[in-house]
């Protein structure tokens, strides 16, 4: 028996239902259907498809869907957009996707059903990846990176705090059509941002468009990357157990989704006398896992066993603030990087290290979104220095700034609101935005894609962007047209 099978935590054994689904998915991506995944959904098997965040139940749920309308339009968009000759190098799992070959989706593993969070971070040569124990001398110190190439120190990836080496892996190309009216931008039709990969632009347009001062550092999703993980301490596992192992009483849950709420739970003061003897009791049993035992202890305890299974899932169904989607494990998931600062915009809202991730195709984005609100803000109220203020006398541009909105200046995360700005001390950045004006942000950037999809830019290169159509369609007078480049943006790779 397998030490994965002794621990509970996986299955092993492929049923007909998924040798079937899968078989149908090898089809299906022979016919260039590349975008639809087998995904579990529980003890089912389902077909999504990423264009359309669609599941289907059945394969004739899915013939259904390849022949509706929504689908026909997604594709439509994806075809000048995402099907080109230079794709994105990303599979997020909500827009982008992986277009490899029969044989090379043979060695990947259903999405969503992968080697379990425990298996993956607690592998026995863990340590012989790109990855080192922080020490805040390195960078200056031995640390040669290629020309290219990053040292991201301070970041914590499994209950460590540690420096790591980012490789580069290409450009992105922020772009807009503007529309003018005497030499004055007064309109943005739509804004993107193309894939340029390694060879990026040329050396006159690097000296014509400058660098952004923020890159997208990407990785591969694992359910403790950036956040502590489920087993550091046993406690936080524990919901009130009866003797039998069932749950009995109040479920009491702990939030991860903020640096600032790694730190340890308090234990309720108002438990029964039974509720903590039974506690303490399970407490016991798990008191020797921890996340770098787990994969060389057999686990007999059928009760830690269940809760084991049971807090893994709950703990690894993380949500992009983006787009509200689940993130799933082996997925490309990326954050935002300050490059004045060296510093993950998340460092300056927490001094442990933790950093909030979301789909790779979310933070381009929300970059986007920000550059708009930064184009307007300046077309509004003039070239702004600080990072956010009140909009003022009720003028509306584009739809995106409104009289009950905040002026944005700079990119920041989308969920912590960090920006990556040196620190002193424990004191960290204070956030600028209430959690209702950070929802209308999210609602913002949904349009804007959804309006995309019915109206992309037709570009040399593969591309995601946002179209903001002008409410009244009749041409003004003098209006002119132009297409300008504006930023371009570093793309970085973590190899764990």
């Amino acid at each position: 028996m397998s030490e994965k099978k002794e621990l509970g935590l996986q299955k092993t054994v492929v049923s007909l239902k998924e040798q079937l689904a899968r078989t149908t998915l090898r089809n299906l991506r022979a016919q260039g259907h590349t975008y639809i995944e087998l995904r579990e959904d529980g003890k089912r098997f389902v077909f999504f498809c990423t264009l359309c965040l669609a599941p289907c139940y059945s394969d004739t749920i899915l013939l259904g869907h390849l022949n509706g309308n929504l689908h026909k339009e997604r594709f439509s968009c994806a075809k000048i957009t995402l099907l080109g000759e230079n794709p994105w190098p990303f599979n997020d799992g909500v827009l982008f996707f992986d277009s490899s070959t029969e044989e090379e989706e043979e060695k990947c593993l259903i999405s969503g059903g992968e080697a379990g969070p425990l298996q993956r971070c607690c592998s026995d040569d863990g340590d012989r990846f790109a990855i080192v124990a922080y020490d805040e001398n390195r960078m200056s110190r031995d640390y040669q990176p290629a020309a290219d190439d990053l040292l991201i120190s301070g970041l914590l990836i499994k209950e460590r705090t540690l420096d790591v080496e980012a490789k580069f892996i290409g450009f992105g190309r922020i772009a807009a059509r503007l529309f003018e009216t005497k030499g004055r931008t007064t309109w943005i039709d739509k804004l993107w941002c193309e894939w340029l990969g390694n060879d990026g632009p040329s050396d006159e347009e690097k000296a014509s468009v400058p660098e952004h001062d923020f890159a997208i550092v990407t990785f591969s999703y694992f359910y403790n990357l950036g956040r502590l993980g489920l087993l550091d301490h046993p406690s936080h596992l524990l919901t009130s157990e009866s003797g039998n192992g069932e749950d009995n009483g109040r479920k009491r849950k702990k939030s991860f989704s903020d640096p600032e709420d790694t730190s340890d739970s308090l234990c309720s003061q108002d438990d029964s006398s039974e509720e903590v003897s039974s506690a303490r009791g399970s407490r016991a049993l798990l008191a020797d896992y921890d996340d770098h035992l787990v994969n060389r202890r057999v686990i007999k305890n059928r009760t830690v066993r269940r809760e084991l299974r049971k807090q893994q899932r709950i703990f690894s169904e993380r949500i992009c603030e983006v787009c509200k989607q689940k993130m799933l494990p082996g997925k490309d998931a990326a954050t935002i990087l300050n490059t004045k600062t060296g510093k993950l915009v998340c460092g300056s809202r927490n001094v442990l290290g933790a950093f909030h991730l979301f789909h790779v195709s979310c933070v381009v984005h929300w970059f986007l979104f920000c550059e708009s609100e930064i184009i307007g803000n300046k077309m509004v109220s003039g070239k702004g220095k600080k990072r956010c203020t009140k909009h003022q006398s009720g003028v509306k541009w584009n739809g995106l700034v409104s009289d009950v909105s905040w002026q944005i200046f700079s990119v920041f995360c989308p969920e912590c609101q960090g920006t990556g700005i040196n620190i002193e001390g424990d004191v960290i950045e204070r956030d600028t935005f209430p959690l209702s004006q950070t929802w209308r942000f999210g609602v913002k950037v949904s349009e804007g894609r959804k309006a995309w999809v019915k109206n992309p830019e037709k570009l040399e290169n593969c591309s995601t962007g946002f179209h903001f159509p002008q409410q009244n369609e009749e041409p003004v007078k003098g209006q002119e047209e132009r297409v300008q480049n504006m930023k371009l943006v570093r793309f970085y790779r973590v190899e764990l």
